[in-house]
């Protein structure tokens, strides 16, 4: 079990203020510790570089002023907004797993939402992303993005911890992996595939429309090679995942040889998978989509803190860990 892996280890945003509270995801002695004890080397002492800084956090994510090139309405529910960012920004959000924070420009700081990155292009210096109308922030945006043209919004990033399990997907080459996606989910698994893709790998795609009842993303999954089969992955009335929909899951990874599955939608989906792999025994990786509460993005507010299999509690807007360690056999 590996829960001590912070996304921002090594990166220009760390030390964090978690260092300045003792509570450093990764680094013993700014937690508080007298000897060294740091598990996951990112090749940067982050104890040392805090006493670089004076005993001080560095700068954190800067707050960009944007405008909303294409506002497309995918679904009735659903917009694609196509933002206007610099190349630098843009090319730290093509991983998978990024996101940002957004709020209309005239909107106080706690209108911000953190949306999933689904396309970022470097050359045309772009990011599109997808939002699901449901509170009063989501409408909020809503109105501003479809009522007026060329809007300008805030956008605070780049974050990377959008997607939970990141190094099976990153390290995962010439295998089959499937991914089972439901509603707004489809927007965080295009990199996904994306990334699978690259490393020659086989994708398949299990494509629940959900609520939003619109399958936006299929056309990108079909233009980079993957398989989508349309199947409806969550009974919403039982709040289980179909009888059937597990055994076609339990045979992709005990009979079709799939090395890695990806779950991206609701936190039951992801523990319906989650205790299939355990109940079985099989060492096929999971991934899926981080659906903590997220309002600061930086470990301060405390809204995504939660418990993991072994009792402890965990910032998982920043640490990494693989979903088994979250949702166990739950």
């Amino acid at each position: 079990m590996k829960t001590s892996d912070c996304i921002d280890a090594g990166t220009e945003y760390c030390p964090c203020y978690l260092a300045e509270t003792g509570e450093c995801i990764m680094c013993s002695q700014l937690q508080g510790k007298v000897f060294c004890d740091c598990t996951n080397w990112k090749g940067v002492c982050i104890y040392q570089e805090y006493m670089w800084n004076h005993l001080h956090a560095k700068e954190s994510r800067k707050e960009y002023r944007c405008k909303i090139l294409i506002c497309e309405q995918a679904a009735p529910l659903v917009i694609l907004l196509t933002v206007q960012v610099n190349r630098t920004l843009a090319r730290e959000l093509k991983q998978p797993g990024a996101y940002v924070f957004l709020r209309p420009l005239d909107s106080p700081p706690y209108f911000e939402i953190p949306l999933s990155v689904m396309k970022a292009d470097e050359r045309a210096e772009t990011v599109v992303l997808a939002v699901q109308e449901r509170g009063v922030k989501t409408k909020y945006l809503f109105k501003q993005s479809t009522v007026k043209k060329e809007v300008e919004i805030l956008l605070r990033g780049p974050f990377w911890n959008g997607i939970l399990g990141l190094s099976y997907l990153k390290s995962l080459q010439k295998e089959k992996a499937l991914l089972v996606i439901r509603g707004i989910g489809q927007a965080p698994a295009v990199p996904v595939a994306k990334k699978l893709i690259q490393g020659g790998n086989e994708v398949e795609v299990l494509l629940d429309t959900g609520k939003i009842q619109s399958d936006f993303a299929a056309a990108l999954f079909r233009e980079m090679g993957c398989h989508v089969v349309a199947q409806k992955v969550l009974d919403v009335e039982k709040l289980l995942i179909p009888d059937e929909v597990l055994t076609y899951i339990k045979d992709s990874f005990m009979k079709n040889g799939v090395k890695l599955i990806y779950c991206g939608g609701p936190e039951l989906l992801h523990r319906g998978v989650s205790a299939l792999i355990q109940q079985t025994g099989s060492k096929v990786d999971l991934a899926c989509s981080n659906d903590a509460k997220l309002c600061c993005g930086e470990g301060i507010c405390g809204s995504c803190q939660t418990r993991i299999v072994n009792g402890s509690r965990t910032k998982i807007c920043k640490t990494q860990l693989d979903p088994r360690d979250l949702y166990g056999g739950r």
